[in-house]
């Protein structure tokens, strides 16, 4: 009993130090300067969505997303892709990247086994919607613990955070959000919106100005697999 907990407690440290080292490539890579081919920045910028799909929200998100030939990716929760299917099956036929954001917005106190069918479930809700199976997650509220890393690598998903939080989320109003962008932007972002909780429809009022100001200042946006392959290059 004594050489099987050490051989758990183990396992436990290497599946931590994975997971600080993947938090690591991806500050490394959020910072890094991405180039193009005559050795010039590549501003490249991740629009992301959490939490929908959402009825209306997502689908009004898809229209500006559409409007500006932009592709995002929307991390989704499982339980809000069995109500409303329809808005997710849009989002990926029009190029979008789907994410796994949890079946329930819940992974506090849940055990490695519950963590696991939850991620498992909403991949299968994910792949029976779109017709593919998603590699990428984004834990709610960005908080890991060692249950659900020993259970991302089990279902073979790679976490995904975000380098600025817009916090559409709290109710601020658009002037304060597009003021939020604009001061932390810079090359290789991952930009955090929401789908499903923007109080006051002001992810949808201020979407069209985030994208004209970084068009502007010559982003090329990417969705988060894109990202990656940008960043692992430069």
């Amino acid at each position: 009993m004594k050489i099987q907990r050490i051989c758990q407690k183990f396992v436990m440290v290497v599946l931590c130090l994975s997971f600080l080292f993947r938090l690591v490539v991806l500050t490394l890579g959020a910072t890094a300067q991405t180039t193009n081919k005559k050795g010039r920045e590549k501003r490249i910028v991740a629009l992301t969505f959490d939490d929908g799909p959402h009825p209306a929200h997502t689908d009004a998100i898809l229209d500006i997303l559409e409007n500006y030939h932009i592709k995002a990716t929307f991390f989704v929760i499982g339980q809000n892709a069995e109500q409303y299917p329809s808005p997710l099956a849009r989002a990926a036929s029009l190029g979008h990247l789907i994410g796994n954001h949890s079946y329930d917005h819940k992974a506090k106190g849940k055990t490695e086994q519950e963590v696991e069918e939850s991620l498992r479930k909403t991949s299968d809700i994910i792949e029976s919607i779109t017709g593919k199976r998603p590699g990428y997650f984004r834990a709610p509220e960005g908080k890991s613990t060692v249950a659900l890393e020993v259970a991302l690598h089990k279902v073979n998903l790679y976490p995904t955070f975000w380098t600025i939080d817009t916090k559409d989320w709290a109710g601020h109003p658009p002037t304060h959000i597009l003021q939020n962008v604009k001061k932390h932007a810079k090359s290789n972002e991952i930009i955090l919106m929401h789908d499903y909780n923007c109080p006051a429809h002001n992810t949808i009022k201020v979407l069209p100005a985030i994208i004209e100001i970084l068009l502007a200042k010559g982003y090329q946006f990417v969705t988060i697999e894109e990202y990656f392959q940008h960043t692992s290059s430069g």
